[in-house]
């Protein structure tokens, strides 16, 4: 559809669902946009789902879900069923998320205004068979595309970040299931918000293991790996810079 209306445009190399536009137009003006046949989401975001391994028919949350590229990719790898809680405390990232929901023709997502650092509302409490935090965080690997952001980070930044990031993902582990998935993931390659967030929280959360990214992505994907965290490396892979970890409850 992209080639007959003249748009340059390939296959991703690293996610199997991805279309990478090399032609310069409004993404509003693609054909297949306004009729919802895609999403626009970076190509190491759209790889964060699949350690989801969300299934049919499961109660997920995506608690930092604004502007809704993970939530919508979620809903479509479940076959929009089951039922999808995305919370944000962004009344703005909350308007996102349900105008690409609408546009998508998605039924399975309720998008709803939350601060997921506190107490979830007594609505979302029910246990969840999963839960994606895609954390607030110093956006450090987006640099490619928002080389501002050094200019306004510092040190200190990275220690309000962490913290957050710490009682996020302490708050909302209650409401996980026994045997339930926890991916924890980031757009930032600073290790005080990514190895160490999970250090701590495994070291404190005995009943959580780590799994092995690699046997959750993607064939094309299963090498963008360290250790067992989910990295892309922009220098490297050509894409953001992504962490993500897959932990189990198992206790």
């Amino acid at each position: 559809l992209l080639s007959k209306s003249g748009v340059s445009a390939v296959a991703t190399r690293w996610s199997p669902v991805g279309i990478s536009v090399k032609s310069s137009s409004p993404v509003d003006q693609l054909p297949g946009f306004q009729e919802g046949l895609f999403q626009v989401q970076g190509e190491a975001s759209q790889l964060v789902s699949y350690l989801l391994s969300p299934e049919k028919g499961e109660r997920v949350l995506d608690a930092c879900a604004a502007p809704g590229g993970k939530t919508t990719h979620i809903a479509e790898l479940m076959a929009d069923t089951g039922e999808l809680i995305a919370l944000d405390k962004s009344e703005k990232g909350i308007g996102k998320i349900r105008e690409n929901v609408a546009r998508l023709g998605l039924a399975s997502v309720c998008a709803a205004k939350s601060d997921v650092s506190r107490r979830l509302p007594v609505d979302f409490r029910s246990p969840y068979d999963r839960i994606l935090v895609d954390a607030p965080c110093s956006g450090l690997g987006t640099l490619r595309s928002h080389p501002e952001i050094k200019w306004h980070r510092n040190e200190t930044d990275i220690k309000r970040l962490s913290h957050l990031q710490e009682n996020i993902v302490d708050r909302v582990v209650h409401y996980l299931k026994p045997g339930g998935v926890l991916v924890y993931s980031t757009c930032t390659l600073n290790k005080d918000e990514n190895e160490n967030i999970v250090e701590d929280f495994l070291e404190n959360h005995k009943e959580f293991v780590l799994d092995d990214a690699a046997g959750y992505l993607p064939e094309e994907a299963s090498s963008l790996v360290r250790g067992s965290h989910y990295m892309t490396l922009p220098h490297r892979h050509n894409t953001d810079g992504f962490f993500a970890a897959r932990m189990r409850k198992v206790g």
